[in-house]
C-alpha cells in the first residue's frame, strides 16, 4: 500500500472538519485540519500535503485564491473543493481553473471516501498514463474541443449544437466501469445538474454535471453496452450526448473557455 497520504482539510467551520475526519477515520491516510486559508498555506509551504481538500467559501482568501497560490507552486497536488449547492456553478469553474474535482454540502461518507480515494490514485501515479500524449495532441488539432477540468470535455459541432465527453484522466481514476446511466433525448439539462452517472467494478457511483443549460438531441446508447469505448477512444467513439444549447455564449464565458 505505500506510505499513509496526508490529506490537508481547509474550513472555516469546526463542524464540516470534524465530519470529514469522522468520515475519513477508518481510511488510511494522515489528516491535518486547518480553519482559514492563510494558516493553510503556511502549512502546505512547510509540508506539502499529497491532496488538499478545501471549501469554496471562506474569509481573506476563497478556495479558488488559494488554489491558484497552491497551483503556482505545487501543481501536481489533486484540491477536491467542498460547495454549497448554491454555489455549484463556480465549483464547475473550477475544475476548469484546476480544480481535481469538487463535492457538494452536504456529502454523506461514501461521497467523500468515493472522491478522496480517486485523488489518491491520482497522487499514488496509479492513474495510467497510456494515451494522454496522443489526447493532448488530438486537443490541440482541434481547436473546437474544449477541456474543463480533468473531468469533461466539449466540442462545438455544425449548426450550433455541442457534444460532450468525458477526459479520459477522469476515467482513468474511476477504474473499470461497470454501468453507465445517461439521460434520453428531448431531456432539458441545466448547467450544474447530473447528466451522468457511471458504476465503476466495486459498485462506486461517480456523477458528472453538465457545463451547460440545453435540451439533449441525441445520446451515445452503443458505450451503455459497452461502457469500454469510453477509456478505449474517449473523443471518438465514445463520446456521450448532443446537446442544443440554450444560454451558450454566456455559460462558455462563464467558464473562461
Amino acid at each position: 500500500m505505500g506510505r499513509k497520504l496526508q490529506v490537508l482539510v481547509i474550513d472555516d467551520e469546526q463542524i464540516v472538519l470534524d465530519s470529514v475526519v469522522k468520515h475519513l477515520r477508518k481510511e488510511d491516510y494522515t489528516i491535518k485540519t486547518v480553519l482559514s486559508a492563510p494558516v493553510a498555506l503556511e502549512a502546505i509551504n512547510s509540508n506539502p500535503p499529497d491532496i488538499i481538500l478545501t471549501d469554496l467559501m471562506m474569509p481573506e482568501i476563497d478556495g479558488l485564491e488559494l488554489m491558484k497560490i497552491v497551483k503556482e507552486k505545487h501543481p501536481q497536488i489533486p484540491i477536491i473543493m467542498v460547495t454549497g449547492y448554491a454555489t455549484i456553478n463556480t465549483a464547475l469553474q473550477a475544475t476548469q481553473l484546476g480544480a481535481f474535482d469538487y463535492i457538494a454540502k452536504p456529502f454523506t461518507r461514501s461521497e467523500l471516501q468515493t472522491v478522496v480515494r480517486r485523488a489518491e490514485k491520482l497522487a499514488r501515479g496509479k492513474a495510467e498514463a497510456k494515451g494522454e500524449a496522443s489526447d493532448h495532441a488530438h486537443s490541440q488539432a482541434n481547436s473546437r474541443l474544449k477541456t474543463i477540468g480533468d473531468h469533461i470535455w466539449l466540442m462545438v459541432e455544425e449548426g450550433g449544437l455541442v457534444r460532450l465527453g468525458i477526459e479520459r484522466s477522469f476515467l482513468h481514476t474511476v477504474g473499470k466501469i461497470q454501468n453507465i446511466f445517461l439521460p434520453s433525448v428531448g431531456d432539458k439539462l441545466r448547467q450544474g445538474s447530473v447528466y451522468l452517472e457511471l458504476f465503476s467494478s466495486d459498485l462506486r457511483a461517480h456523477t458528472v454535471l453538465s457545463p451547460l443549460t440545453g435540451t439533449i438531441v441525441e445520446v451515445n446508447t452503443s458505450i451503455v453496452e459497452d461502457p469500454s469505448k469510453m477509456l478505449e477512444d474517449p473523443y471518438g467513439e465514445g463520446w456521450l450526448i448532443r446537446l442544443k444549447p440554450s444560454r451558450f455564449e454566456i455559460e462558455i464565458k462563464e467558464l473562461g473557455l
